[in-house]
């Protein structure tokens, strides 16, 4: 993809953070054609908003790529987010590891066993869900990743030092929105090994932004599936022996 083109489709999805108007198809718009492109356009948008304050990153199935976004935008539970700051509404329930120390940008891949020695606490975390494109290009997968694959903002939970005792494979989850459950089970991350998306962002990020930084969050991919919601709605994620973590979209 040509640096102007990128550069246009970066300040385009700017634009519709402000406004709060996706982003519609167009005649003369350029599309990202690979992985490589949305990334360099994720990289033009996070560059203007700021600090990156934590990272998603997941994978389909144990063998598949993973992708990554960062996120700007952490709130400490319970947080209350005015529906009116987004353009849709959807939650994920999340398991979320802090950073205790940098992992810079090196020449080398760094190992799983770098990775996990770097964490120093894990969470409940509430991925919100937004968009900033209008169909169909919320549902392409080039654009999705321009779009900071969908990402809203962050909830988390308080934190657990002892995070190697949290199983994500076996860890009971119940999601509850507007007094109802909506999910519950055991593990359900599609991933798999948590600590190979980790370290697969690690060498990622280090190349793309800086590599991940002490304070910053990692969370992890969805153990509950996405769930659209309405302005309005009370969100509680239950993740028994980790913690809990709740969010309310006031109208």
């Amino acid at each position: 993809m040509l640096a102007q083109d990128a550069r246009k489709i970066a300040d385009l999805l700017l634009e519709a953070r402000r406004s709060r108007l996706p982003l519609a198809p167009a005649e003369n718009l350029p599309a990202p054609a690979s992985a490589a492109d949305a990334y360099a356009i994720q990289r033009l948008v996070s560059g203007e908003l700021g600090k990156v304050a934590a990272w998603k990153v997941g994978a389909a199935s144990p063998e598949a790529e993973p992708g990554m976004a960062p996120i700007h935008l952490v709130h400490a539970s319970p947080a209350v987010l005015p529906a009116a700051g987004f353009h849709r509404l959807g939650v994920e329930v999340e398991i979320a590891y802090r950073i205790g120390r940098d992992l810079p940008a090196r020449s080398e891949p760094w190992t799983r066993e770098e990775v996990a020695a770097a964490i120093d606490a894990v969470m409940p975390a509430i991925e919100v869900v937004d968009t900033r494109l209008a169909p169909p290009l919320d549902g392409e997968p080039f654009w999705k990743l321009t779009d900071f694959q969908l990402n809203g903002g962050l909830v988390v939970g308080a934190p657990r030092a002892d995070w190697r005792e949290v199983d994500p494979l076996t860890q009971p989850v119940r999601l509850v929105i507007d007094g109802a459950t909506v999910a519950e089970g055991r593990g359900g991350n599609p991933a798999g090994d948590l600590m190979r998306l980790v370290a697969w962002l690690a060498g990622s990020a280090g190349r793309e932004l800086g590599g991940l930084r002490r304070g910053q969050i990692v969370t992890t991919g969805s153990l509950t599936g996405l769930r659209w919601v309405e302005p309005g709605a009370r969100i509680e994620a239950l993740l028994d022996g980790l913690g809990e973590v709740s969010v309310q979209f006031p109208r």
